[in-house]
């Protein structure tokens, strides 16, 4: 048997992967490797095993090969390296085995500690790899480990974020004081903790997205209607005066109203009935009296008292297409509708790690809150209801409606948002932030 020769390279590459595979950085997430340690008496790993991993398989050449037919030769290769090149790890006495050379801590006294030291980092490109993400931060100071976690939706990328451990969790406060720019991006720098916090939003969203999809496939027609693409929020003043103007049912004439919607585009195929039933009934509201919307909107953009859809749409598209604003001048709570779900996700996000609790918007704070379940299928029912009834009725309605109802939607997932709120519609359960 002709023995492997290692070149200086491999070497590296190799010590640094088996290092890491063992490393407290590691084991705590990796439920395989650590359960394999755990059911070995010896507390050691298959070298072979360890060889036929995809790293180590690139590392080492063998192409996609299983843990039984790795060559010996390969594993006598490897073994020699350790023994000789590594201080944390240590090789069994028949030199088929591989283990730590100290013993294994319990995951949850390691990962408290390994995400006081790790930071976020991005936008990371799709063919970014490991060693460039390792070797940027490496200028700065010492980094222990790099993540590149995939897509929630497409495991196939990455999600275009890394994640970066330090030696301390000194040196990881000291990064996230710095503006770096890595391959022409400026570096959007922030504690793991905050990443965590949107993961698991994003992976929630998927979870809907799928199970919907299911539905469909299956037949069903209860739920065909997008999800997540929703946000309501409640209009909190920030001043003393603000709150002395708070009114109940008191509202601005049609008049003063401001339509903002962004440009159409088509909605994705899964979602395109809904969607296409809520923009034909949405697109009654923007037909007349342009000129005087217009003259309200410049007439109040700079009272800091008074709340403008636009007001809303410049704070609300930093995190996605805002597809429409349901808020009327004068209210004190309204419902912005995204394109995607994961912009809505970002905002609900965002508005949580405020002091505030929620978006600054003028002098007021706009506190969040997701739109999900019943109610939120309300919110689609009513919508294809009310275009159907604009449909039944076309020839009969005026700007305000039919019978001069403006047609409008009050969401605690009910419809008929109407200026009367005793023309047999139900009430509003809000109050209205007086705009003047």
């Amino acid at each position: 048997m002709v023995a492997v020769q290692l070149d200086d390279e491999t070497v590296k590459k190799v010590i640094r992967q088996v290092e890491f595979y063992f490393s407290d950085s590691n084991i705590p997430r990796d439920t395989f490797l650590r359960n394999t340690i755990n059911e070995s008496e010896d507390g050691m790993v298959s070298l072979a095993l360890i060889c036929s991993f995809s790293r180590m398989r690139g590392h080492l050449g063998l192409g996609e090969v299983k843990a039984e037919d790795v060559p010996e030769e390969t594993v006598e290769a490897v073994a020699e390296t350790i023994k000789t090149k590594s201080t944390t790890l240590k090789i069994s006495e028949d030199g088929k085995k591989v283990g730590r050379t100290t013993e294994l801590r319990k995951p949850e006294e390691v990962i408290e500690q390994l995400d006081s030291r790790t930071i976020a980092a991005s936008p990371i490109e799709y063919d970014t790899t490991l060693e460039e993400v390792e070797t940027f931060f490496n200028q700065s100071t010492k980094v222990t480990s790099v993540r590149l976690p995939r897509h929630v939706a497409d495991k196939r990328i990455i999600c275009g974020t890394a994640l970066v451990e330090f030696s301390s969790e000194e040196d990881a406060t000291n990064i996230l004081t710095k503006k770096l720019v890595f391959k022409g991006a400026e570096l959007e720098l922030k504690p793991k903790k905050e990443f965590d916090e949107q993961r698991a939003l994003d992976e929630e969203a998927e979870s809907t997205r799928r199970e919907t999809l299911a539905n469909r496939k299956n037949g069903s027609q209860e739920e065909e209607y997008p999800k997540g693409l929703i946000v309501a929020f409640k209009l909190k003043s920030t001043s003393a005066e603000n709150d002395n103007q708070v009114k109940s049912g008191d509202a601005k004439p049609d008049s003063m109203e401001l339509e903002t919607e962004t440009e159409k585009e088509s909605e994705p195929k899964a979602d395109a009935k809904a969607s296409s039933e809520a923009d034909e009934a949405e697109e009654d509201n923007k037909k007349n009296n342009t000129e005087t919307k217009k003259t309200s909107a410049d007439m109040y953009k700079d009272n800091k008292d008074v709340v403008l859809r636009e007001d809303l749409k410049s704070i609300f598209q930093k995190f996605g297409t805002v597809k429409y604003i349901d808020f009327k001048m004068g209210e004190e709570s309204g419902y912005i509708r995204f394109e995607e779900a994961e912009a809505s996700q970002k905002a609900r996000a965002a508005a949580v790690l405020t002091e505030e609790g929620g978006l600054i918007v003028k002098n007021y704070v706009a506190i969040l809150d997701p739109v999900t379940g019943d109610a939120e299928k309300e919110y689609w029912t009513m919508l294809r209801g009310q275009e159907k009834s604009r449909g039944n009725n076309k020839g009969n309605w005026s700007r305000g409606g039919k019978n001069n109802n403006r047609g409008g939607r009050q969401f605690n997932g009910k419809p008929n948002r109407s200026r009367d709120n005793n023309s047999g519609g139900r009430q509003n359960k809000f109050q209205k932030v007086a705009a003047a």
